[in-house]
C-alpha cells in the first residue's frame, strides 16, 4: 500500500493544525468520480445544456398542454352556445311553421267562403237576369244548371282524366246518352 501525501499547505486545516490524508490506490480508484460528474457531486458542464434543454422542452410541452386545454374549453363552450342557439332556432322555426300552416288553413277557409259567397251571388244574378256577365264558375268553365263544367278536347286515359280532375279540384262527368250533351 502506498501512501499519497499532499503539500504542507494542503495539510493545514482552518485552525492551522496539520492534517494528513492517506489514500491507497485502491481507494482512489474506488472514489474516482463517474463520467459526467465532478468530485463534488454536481453535473459536469457537458450535461448542463442537455438538462436545460430537457427542462425547456418540458416547460414548452406543459405550456402547449395548457394552451390545448384552454382551446378545447373555449370550443366546448362555443359548441354548447351554438347547440343552444340551434335548439332555439329549431324551436322558433317549428313555431313559425305551425303559424304558417295555421294561416294557410285560415286563408283556404276564407278563400273557400269568399268563393261560395261569390258563386251564390253570381248564381242569383245569373238566374234572375238570365245571362249576367258575372259567372259563378272559374275562368274557362261554363255555368249550366247550378253547376260548372269544363270541356277538354284532349285524349287521355280514364285514369289520366281522374288524376287531372283531382288536380283541378273537380270531378269527372260521365255522359251516358247523347241527349245530355
Amino acid at each position: 500500500m502506498q501512501a499519497k501525501f499532499s503539500s504542507t499547505r494542503d495539510m493545514l486545516d482552518d485552525d492551522g493544525d496539520t492534517t494528513m490524508s492517506l489514500h491507497s490506490r485502491a481507494s482512489a480508484a474506488a472514489r474516482r468520480p463517474e463520467p459526467g460528474h465532478t468530485e463534488h457531486g454536481t453535473l459536469s458542464p457537458a450535461w448542463r445544456p442537455v438538462g436545460l434543454t430537457l427542462l425547456a422542452l418540458c416547460l414548452v410541452l406543459l405550456i402547449g398542454l395548457a394552451v390545448l386545454g384552454l382551446v378545447f374549453f373555449q370550443f366546448y363552450q362555443l359548441s354548447n352556445t351554438q347547440q343552444d342557439s340551434i335548439s332555439q332556432k329549431e324551436e322558433r322555426l317549428g313555431n313559425l311553421s305551425r303559424q304558417l300552416q295555421s294561416l294557410q288553413a285560415q286563408n283556404r277557409k276564407l278563400a273557400e267562403t269568399l268563393q261560395r259567397v261569390a258563386e251564390k251571388l253570381c248564381r242569383e244574378l245569373y238566374n234572375k237576369t238570365g245571362g249576367h256577365r258575372c259567372s259563378p264558375c272559374p275562368e274557362k268553365w261554363k255555368w249550366h244548371g247550378n253547376k260548372c263544367y269544363q270541356f277538354y278536347k284532349e285524349i287521355r286515359s280514364w285514369q289520366g282524366c281522374e288524376h287531372f280532375c283531382i288536380a283541378e279540384n273537380s270531378t269527372m262527368l260521365k255522359i251516358n246518352t247523347q241527349e245530355v250533351l
